[in-house]
């Protein structure tokens, strides 16, 4: 079981912060939601928590542990990470970007066994790529490979995941799929998920909890019902949306009001 948090953190590049002082806990068997604008840090967050980026101030611990006390093969056999634009070899096939989701298990100079390419196999058909095994990425849509990584992800076999946007490219079809496999991954596994979204409708149907970014700093947090609502998104996204409930989940959803905002040009 993996605990991720973060305290009192803040991340910039350069001279300019992009989160101010974030304090965040994900637990096992909870989907944890960072939703808010564009720029607003949510996928800096991601990338600090996967350690790609280094805070300026504050701790980021994996069950009471500094990440930064951490290899970065250890790490990665704990947490997978699906970032929001994957940067693959255009020339692998989608079979051999799954199979590199077992290279944390292997040992030095050690080659994928019999039991590696069976875990991958299973992977594949768990995110229905399957049949994408033996064409190059660079064949493949956006889509098809945000989905293939997601498969290496679950190759990988760690107990959480940070995901960035890993609905951004699919259909509506693919990104419900996608969301019910790391939804059950949360309730029949006990995984830990940190997952950034930019569909409000998408994070409160699937997030346990909810974390409400605004300008690098938490504007409001906790269960679905009680950060999307009318005055927190009016506040942070501006006015023109209407929040009701969902008929059959109960849960909000976000409606716009066409015409509602004003023109650039004004």
């Amino acid at each position: 079981m993996i605990e991720i948090k973060m305290k009192d953190v803040s991340i910039g590049y350069r001279q300019s912060l992009v989160v101010k002082n974030m304090t965040l806990e994900a637990r096992p068997g909870e989907m944890l939601g960072l939703v808010g604008p564009n720029g607003c840090g949510k996928s800096t967050i991601i990338k600090a928590l996967s350690r790609l980026i280094q805070p300026q101030s504050g701790n980021i611990l994996v069950n009471e542990r500094n990440i930064l006390q951490m290899s970065r093969i250890e790490l990665a056999r704990i947490i997978g990470v699906v970032p929001q634009i994957p940067l693959l070899p255009s020339t692998f096939t989608a079979f051999d970007i799954v199979l590199m989701g077992r290279n944390p298990h292997l040992g030095l100079l050690q080659h994928e066994g019999k039991k590696d390419v069976a875990i991958a196999w299973e992977a594949m058909r768990k995110t229905a790529t399957r049949p994408l095994a033996q064409r190059r990425i660079g064949e493949l849509s956006g889509g098809e490979i945000q989905s293939v990584v997601i498969a290496r992800v679950l190759a990988q076999q760690t107990e959480a995941v940070l995901l960035d946007e890993p609905t951004a490219n699919l259909d509506i079809g693919r990104q419900i799929e996608v969301l019910d496999l790391i939804k059950e991954l949360c309730q029949g596994n006990g995984f830990t998920v940190v997952i950034a979204l930019h569909d409000l409708n998408l994070a409160a149907q699937y997030c346990d909890h909810l974390i409400l970014i605004d300008k690098g700093s938490i504007h409001c947090q906790g269960k679905p019902d009680k950060v999307i609502t009318t005055d927190n998104i009016a506040n942070v996204y501006g006015s023109g949306s209407y929040i009701y409930e969902h008929p059959l989940s109960g849960l909000p959803v976000v409606l716009p009001i066409a015409g509602s905002s004003k023109s650039y040009t004004e």
